[in-house]
């Protein structure tokens, strides 16, 4: 392709998203309008003015910031406030509770539709990028712009077929409690969504277009009259259900997607004619139904529920699948060819599941009743009495009706996964084999991939586990056996060998029926669980035993040995390191395992040693640089040690949504591992409200997994060419940084009274009481910092607007290296350009404005003690991220930039609104009325007709709460994140 013809390509891309941009400002228009509409009808105009006073105030406070920011001044001092921000506050301030609360719902929900609005928008614009790509210009971030790039770079053909045969990237859904909607309003904002599609995908009649909008004001207005919070706190089962649901509307689509992308950029780049179907690159699992770290609600009978729907979506979808192939592959017998061993593999399989009579002169149809058949009987063996199937008409599901009730009486014979691909293999071949290739690619190919990917058991489930469970129970059950009375005051060394010597030994420690304490009882039931769920739906059904903070070998060993009694073999342990001390140990950790013979014959009978690292807690403990290099340097020591041994190895990247959790672009973070720690293997997990923003859609989640993807085939690619990408000075260089930051950071948290501050000045405590997590929000124990999980620890900041966890020390540590040494690090250094990124847009997002008004909670001596603190640092961290990489924050990514100047001036309101609610409810006694206004406020209130009244105090305390817990969830949505 010409220069000029790419240039004019670009420009047309560009008009086509100006236009489309038009169109995300008119579905903002229209969802708003209605929003007003809705609020007018519902509480009448007083109420709507006293929103629109309120939004024309914080639209004209952040005018005047872009404006000063665009003549390139710097932000007003985070000191004081301006004029405009007085009169925000004290509006605010003398709203009585009911106008308040309303207030709250009206800018939350208009948060809520304008995430819908944008989400459409960017499968708009994924859609107009995808159609501008060739095959010469393959889109950026693609599969096929992977290929390319490694075609380019000098590989051949059977070196790019040999990386991919091998590489394996696993992402793990867990239900961390970050996606703050309840499930109510999230199916609402779906219906609301697909009208709006409609509108603007859909050339629709007159009267149809009115009734969309209809619908959608409809929605809007029942949103109003929805409550906000959960009713009672979700379920284990209810947080599966509610990420099965994104399996179901786009996982199982996106993957046969993704494979063919692969297939496409193969036969482009190299002409490669895959008779075969790659082996799968691409696979899901899950950590809900298995968390049981700090989570008691997950229990064996969980386990097994769990494990069993995975089965049940994962048949249905294979159902479905063999419906539409039946309905499909209508070829008659007179007019294709089936050669021999098809038409006897037919025969075999209907003497073992019965004859399709209605269509037996239509070979292919024939076949796929015996495996819909087999599979219809292996849902009912996963926990379901009846089939959903529809039945009867031509083209319909085999045997008319509900699958194997007219073919086969009764239960047929088990078969398992591997007899159904096994049925699709054949199927393939057959069709190839009578000249029916074009439908054998376009209808079978895809079902291959997605029975590969899935199997009959969706996604292999995860157990994880504290290591102090299994401490104390191998404790008990080495008491109970006599063996030792002691295990839980021997040091490392000893409670090895002890362990070894019983793992080397072939008895149990004791008999099933032996009595034993209550936590030893739920380990071993939680391990027979495992047992009967690898016997019932295969091997692969069950994942990895995770042990939580992992700090020595006998962390890994007491799991072996549990499992031992439970008579359960060939489970993979995965270590999970957390902490910066962890981290630092991990390497040796791991090296004194794989010394051990009796771990090193179960590793090399299990093919892999997967090693976890975790991002949250390692950036709680000790701050976001020094997080980040601990990180760096536990990678590449772990593959050293790996390497060393001659074993393989799997990082399994412990991930959160949020920058202070690891959060941000996938694909970056990938590509910024350190060289040699990914050799084709990685996993990731995939948290809370990640799922909503990253799988919602069918097309937001393949354009997410190709930049996974991409991203991963580039980086194995440069690892197994052995590059390596860091200096050794410069490594040394951050290593004194990531030291100084430490310092800052924990000088912070160990200051006297942090902790008192952290409880004034954030909403913590309202945290911990929303319901949006089956997890309590702390570990067991007192109250305090190492207790509280990472997760509440972000989301307070996070409703501050401070964001002190993606950035706090940065600019202490960045500060020890000179100028010249920074900028040139970050040139030359993707780990490191990649990580200030990530702090740029934490930076960013940063508002010192806001934060500044929850210093009001706060008492006056720590106020003073620790705003300077903040502050400065805060000042410091974007000085040193702006020299080392010759960028102002904003220029970082000017689509965040964009976003945060459109959302700022309807998030402000909440936060203000948020603070005067907090005063309120902290100064009011727990069993008093809760209305009063802040302290100084006018004696007269605005009620919500618009006229003056006494304080009534007739608001309860109640009432008050549930303003502020809905205050979390507008500001998390206006946000897009919590923590």
């Amino acid at each position: 392709m010409s220069r000029d013809a790419q240039g004019q390509g670009r420009a047309d891309v560009a008009a086509l998203e100006a236009a489309a941009f038009e169109r995300l400002r008119n579905d903002v228009d229209l969802l708003a309008s209605s929003l007003g509409d809705v609020i007018r009808e519902q509480e009448g105009e007083a109420v709507f003015d006293t929103v629109e006073r309120v939004r024309a105030l914080t639209k004209h406070r952040r005018a005047a910031e872009t404006a000063a920011r665009e003549a390139g001044e710097r932000p007003r001092s985070a000191d004081r406030d301006d004029e405009t921000t007085a009169s925000l506050r004290a509006l605010v301030d003398e709203l009585d509770l009911p106008t308040a609360e309303r207030v709250l719902r009206a800018f939350t929900l208009f948060f809520q539709l304008v995430n819908v609005a944008e989400q459409i928008h960017r499968v708009r614009v994924n859609r107009l990028r995808e159609g501008a790509a060739s095959a010469e210009a393959p889109r950026s971030e693609s599969i096929a712009a992977a290929i390319a790039r490694l075609r380019d770079d000098g590989w051949g053909h059977a070196e790019v077929r040999a990386l991919l045969d091998e590489l394996d990237v696993q992402l793990t859904l867990t239900a961390h409690p970050t996606e703050v909607k309840r499930a109510t309003v999230r199916r609402s904002l779906e219906r609301i969504a697909l009208r709006m599609r409609d509108l603007g995908e859909r050339q629709l009649a007159p009267p149809a277009r009115s009734a969309a909008k209809a619908a959608v004001v409809a929605e809007i207005a029942t949103m109003w009259q929805t409550r906000e919070l959960s009713e009672r706190r979700p379920t284990v089962l209810d947080e599966a259900e509610g990420a099965l649901g994104y399996v179901r509307r786009s996982l199982l689509e996106a993957v046969p997607r993704l494979m063919g992308d692969l297939e496409d950029a193969l036969r482009t780049a190299f002409d490669d004619p895959l008779e075969e179907p790659l082996p799968p690159v691409l696979r899901f699992r899950s950590w809900i139904g298995g968390d049981r770290d700090g989570n008691p609600n997950v229990t064996p009978d969980v386990m097994r529920a769990v494990y069993a729907r995975h089965a049940e979506l994962a048949l249905d979808a294979h159902i479905a699948g063999v419906d539409a192939l039946h309905d499909a592959l209508s070829q008659w017998e007179q007019r294709v060819h089936v050669d021999d061993a098809f038409a006897a593999d037919t025969l075999r399989a209907e003497a073992r599941f019965g004859h399709d009579e209605r269509h037996q002169h239509e070979p292919f149809r024939r076949r796929l009743a015996t495996t819909r058949t087999a599979l219809a009987s292996e849902r009912r063996r996963a926990g379901v009495d009846t089939d959903r199937a529809h039945g009867g008409a031509e083209g319909g599901a085999p045997g008319g009706g509900r699958a194997g009730e007219k073919v086969v009486p009764g239960e047929t014979p088990e078969r398992g996964a591997d007899a159904y691909l096994h049925d699709l293999a054949e199927l393939e071949r057959a069709l190839h084999g009578a000249r029916a290739g074009r439908a054998a690619d376009a209808f079978v190919r895809p079902l291959r991939y997605a029975a590969q990917a899935t199997r009959f058991h969706l996604a292999p489930l995860d157990v994880r586990e504290h290591s102090g469970a299994h401490e104390r129970a191998v404790a008990d059950l080495l008491r109970r056996a006599a063996v030792s009375d002691e295990y839980g005051e021997l040091d490392e060394a000893a409670r090895v060998a002890l362990l070894v010597s019983e793992l080397e030994h072939p008895r149990p420690l004791l008999r099933p029926d032996d009595p034993m304490d209550d936590e030893a009882r739920l380990a071993l039931d939680t391990l027979e669980v495992v047992g009967h769920v690898r016997k019932r739906f295969g091997a692969e059904a069950f994942g990895n035993y995770v042990v939580s903070m992992t700090e020595g070998v006998s962390d890994v060993l007491e799991v072996l040995l549990l499992a031992k009694q439970a008579g359960v073999g060939g489970i993979d342990v995965t270590p999970l390191f957390e902490t910066e001390t962890d981290l630092d140990a991990a390497p040796a950790v791991l090296d004194a395992l794989l010394s051990l013979p009796v771990y090193r014959r179960h590793v090399s009978s299990r093919g892999v040693q997967e090693v976890m690292i975790g991002y949250s807690d390692s950036n709680k403990d000790v701050g976001f640089l020094a997080a980040n290099w601990a990180l760096h340097e536990a990678q590449r020591g772990l593959a050293a040690v790996a390497r060393e041994h001659g074993v393989a190895l799997r990082l399994f990247h412990g991930r959160g949504t949020s920058i202070g959790r690891g959060g941000g672009p996938a694909g970056a973070a990938i590509l910024a591992q350190p060289a040699g720690t990914l050799s084709g293997r990685m996993r990731m997990t995939e948290q809370g409200e990640a799922l909503a923003e990253r799988y919602a859609d069918p097309d937001l989640a393949h354009r997410h997994l190709e930049q996974v993807l991409h991203a991963f085939v580039l980086a194995s690619a440069r690892d197994a060419r052995g590059i390596d990408d860091m200096a050794p000075e410069h490594g040394a260089a951050l290593s004194a940084a990531a030291a100084a930051s430490r310092a800052a950071y924990r000088g912070l948290l160990e200051s006297e009274g942090f902790l008192d501050f952290f409880h004034a000045v954030t909403p913590i405590e309202e945290i911990s009481r929303l319901d949006v997590g089956s997890r309590p929000a702390r570990r067991r124990g007192d109250r305090s910092l190492a207790n509280l999980r990472a997760i509440p620890w972000v989301f307070a900041w996070t409703q501050t607007r401070a964001n002190l966890p993606g950035w706090f020390g940065l600019g202490s540590g960045l500060a020890t290296i000179d100028d010249e040494r920074l900028i040139e690090m970050v040139r030359t250094w993707p780990f490191l350009a990649s990580v200030l990124d990530l702090a740029a847009m934490s930076l960013a997002k940063a508002d010192l404005g806001i934060f500044r008004a929850y210093l009001d909670l706060v008492p006056d001596d720590l106020r003073g003690r620790f705003w300077p603190l903040i502050r400065d640092e805060h000042a410091l961290s974007v000085e040193r991220v702006e020299l080392a990489t010759g960028k102002r924050l904003e220029a970082h990514d000017t689509t965040l930039q964009r976003g945060i100047a459109l959302r700022n001036p309807y998030v402000d309101p909440l936060s203000f609104l948020q603070v005067a609610l907090l005063r309120r409810l902290r100064a009011a006694p727990a069993d008093a009325p809760s209305d009063a206004p802040a302290e100084g406020a006018a004696d007269t209130l605005i009620d919500a007709t618009g006229s003056t009244a006494a304080r009534s105090g007739s608001a309860e305390r109640g009432e008050l709460e549930e303003a502020v817990l809905v205050s979390l969830l507008g500001i998390a949505a206006g946000m897009r994140t919590t923590g």
